[in-house]
């Protein structure tokens, strides 16, 4: 009876080993006090992989910087978490950006123009409290993306940290079919004053460049009828050719790596350095983000609630061609092959 009793214990000793070592934290390396120094783990992070270090340094040196390489997976939209957890709770914690250089504000056609990526390293996302663990939220899509992670702390803030990953897939809403050609996208007048953002992404969960809009300008700039410019509200409108796409949607702010078009009233916002992720860096909780979907032949509205800290709506849409432009396709196509023969 002991020795099954000792045989058990070496046993759950061994699993919990072996459930340690399949999960890797990585800890810091220090003079990683800058993002050009940041800490790069060896190997690419997994859910439950994480990293860890010490700071009590609020500023300068003893600022802990990582560069987190997430490794590729299947092809869907992905929630990341990074939690930060330590006995000594005050640390605090947040995701990197670039700056942008705004281009000058002109329609989107003919010129299909969009700003500049700078140099310096901002803020994208401070961290938001649960409980005394600090956390962070962000998007992939299994392309193997990176973040820049900052870590900051106090002179009370003396014990280890451990920053760990967790993944969650998201399914999108399904808005349905529209004509190709023109489509627009609005919150601006949909019933609230939300100040939103959102980008467009391709059937490969690519961002489509230029195809973004934070803040409406004048219906001169724009073409979004009624739009005024004076607004922190939302439209975009764009041409789509037969496809899926996908909408990433929420309050401010939204980043990518994609500077925005010239069309936007807002042109300066940040930018992320990686191409295969997205994150928000509100922490407002239960916010109206309803909107509106046009093409050619209607328009539909679709209440939404973005509920949580961090949090990007995620929707699809296929653009379809028209019954009798599908006819005519067909029968061109007859044709080619009749000429062939």
């Amino acid at each position: 009876m002991k020795l099954s009793r000792v045989l058990l214990g070496f046993a759950s000793a061994a699993a919990i080993t072996a459930s340690a070592s399949a999960f890797p934290i990585y800890p810091e390396v220090e003079g990683n006090d800058t993002k050009a120094a940041a800490t790069v783990p060896p190997a690419c992070l997994n859910p439950g992989d994480g990293v860890s270090g010490n700071s009590t340094a609020g500023t300068g040196v003893g600022v802990d910087y990582f560069r987190l390489n997430i490794c590729a997976d299947a092809p869907a939209i992905y929630e990341w978490r990074l939690t930060l957890a330590s006995s000594t709770a005050g640390h605090s914690s947040s995701l990197r950006s670039l700056n942008q250089t705004a281009v000058a504000q002109a329609p989107w056609l003919p010129g299909m123009a969009i700003g500049t990526p700078g140099a310096t390293d901002g803020s994208a996302q401070a961290h938001v409290v649960a409980g005394t663990d600090r956390v962070q939220k962000w998007y992939g899509f299994g392309k193997g993306e990176f973040q820049y992670y900052r870590v900051t702390g106090a002179t009370a803030t003396t014990a280890d940290y451990t920053a760990t990953l967790s993944r969650t897939t998201i399914t999108p809403v399904d808005l349905g079919s529209y004509a190709p050609g023109s489509i627009e996208i609005r919150t601006l007048g949909q019933g609230h004053t939300t100040d939103t953002d959102l980008w467009i992404y391709d059937a490969n969960l690519d961002p489509i460049v230029g195809y973004g809009n934070d803040d409406e300008a004048t219906a001169a700039i724009s073409g979004c009828v009624g739009a005024t410019g004076t607004t922190l509200q939302s439209c975009l409108i764009r041409n789509y050719g037969p496809g899926t796409y996908y909408m990433a949607l929420s309050n401010f702010a939204l980043t990518n790596n994609q500077p925005s078009p010239s069309d936007d009233d807002f042109r300066t916002g940040a930018l992320l350095e990686s191409p295969g992720a997205i994150l928000n860096s509100s922490s407002t909780l239960n916010v109206n983000v309803t909107f509106r979907v046009t093409d050619a032949n209607g328009s539909a509205q679709f209440p939404t609630t973005r509920a949580e800290a961090h949090q990007v709506v995620w929707a699809k849409f296929t653009v379809t061609p028209e019954p009798s432009t599908l006819t005519l396709l067909a029968l061109g196509a007859l044709g080619l092959i009749r000429r062939r023969k």
